[in-house]
């Protein structure tokens, strides 16, 4: 049988590699591009539409990043930019975007600099980009109140306009911006909890111990796997796409697949891997809800919390034991012994 001390030198390097799993999740930054996170899942700030021209409706998308706005196909709106000069057109053709705008260079991927002298009295060149009568676009407006200075606490920041015009009249969309505080640390405790669970239980080096407290992490694994994966699908920007539920699906099946394993008999190391690594994976992508105030999610914010520091915990509670399973069931079967059995 394999020396003790060699035992826990893998159990050590076990909970080196969780520990580095921790950290890289609960320090990774959030995938970002020109404007900022995509489709990120919580944000310190919100932006909150209180006031719209009639035959339009507009909303803030994902915190204060973009906004939405969708017009009567029989009106005729005009958004301007940041310098009062056109930028979006609505009309019953559909939308077009003032190529002549700065707005339109900045909110490129990557962004560009306006060329200079842009502004309302350069000719318009209209270019159609949708034949619907909605359109989302990154507007810097319901941000800017950010660098506003403000207390501890949830705080209202102030107010934001978009100007339009509507059937050549000035009018505008107007809303306010909000901070909320990070949550409170304690939504990262149920790992440092699980992970102590977890090797305690190892020490014991008890096969069916093993294999029992696998098929318990891993069921309450998958399910808070479905839960954050529901959440975040079904979220709308403003709508629900096609995209997310296609995701949805592929998510749900693994979620079939994996239970269906866990229930018609004894599963190996590799299903158990691969339900700790997507539930890592969901809940690292989706961590911003244990650090941000707002959580962009669909559901009340407190499911989507108790459903990605479930993901991490048990998750990551799972990788020592799939370790030490896989380890185990690599020896030859004369090795296997419990522990405590003398040898003859």
């Amino acid at each position: 049988m394999q020396s003790t001390d060699a035992r826990g030198f893998r159990l050590a390097l076990a909970g080196f590699g969780v520990l580095v799993c921790v950290v890289v999740t609960l320090g990774r930054p959030a995938v970002a591009a020109a404007h900022g996170p995509i489709d990120p899942a919580a944000s310190s700030y919100q932006a909150q539409v209180t006031q719209v021209p009639e035959g339009t409706d507009a909303r803030a998308v994902d915190g204060d990043l973009r906004l939405w706005l969708r017009v009567d196909p029989t009106a005729s709106v005009v958004v301007l930019d940041y310098r009062g000069a056109p930028y979006l057109r609505f009309d019953r053709a559909g939308v077009s975007v003032n190529e002549s705008s700065s707005m339109y260079y900045l909110n490129q991927v990557p962004a560009e600099i306006p060329p200079i002298g842009l502004g309302p009295r350069t000719p318009a060149r209209w270019h159609p980009v949708s034949s619907g009568h909605s359109y989302e676009w990154h507007d810097g407006r319901l941000h800017a109140l950010a660098t506003v200075a403000h207390g501890p606490g949830s705080a209202e920041l102030g107010r934001w306009t978009v100007p339009l015009r509507v059937g050549g009249a000035p009018t505008a969309v107007v809303g306010s911006l909000r901070f909320a505080p990070a949550p409170s640390l304690v939504w990262f405790w149920p790992i440092a909890v699980v992970l102590a669970c977890v090797f305690a239980g190892l020490r014991l080096r008890r096969d069916e111990l093993d294999r029992g407290l696998a098929r318990g992490l891993a069921a309450g694994a998958l399910g808070a796997f479905v839960v954050a994966a529901l959440v975040r699908q079904l979220h709308g920007r403003p709508g629900i796409g096609v995209g997310s539920l296609v995701v949805l699906g592929f998510e749900l099946a693994f979620a079939v697949w994996a239970t269906v394993r866990l229930l018609r008999g004894p599963a190996g190391w590799f299903q158990f891997f691969a339900i700790a690594a997507a539930a890592i994976w969901e809940g690292a992508t989706l961590v911003g809800v244990l650090r941000d105030g707002f959580v962009l999610l669909a559901g009340p914010p407190l499911l989507g919390r108790i459903a990605v520091a479930t993901c991490l915990a048990l998750g990551l509670g799972l990788v020592p034991v799939v370790i030490a399973i896989a380890e185990r069931s690599s020896r030859p079967r004369a090795a296997r012994a419990p522990a405590g059995r003398a040898a003859a």
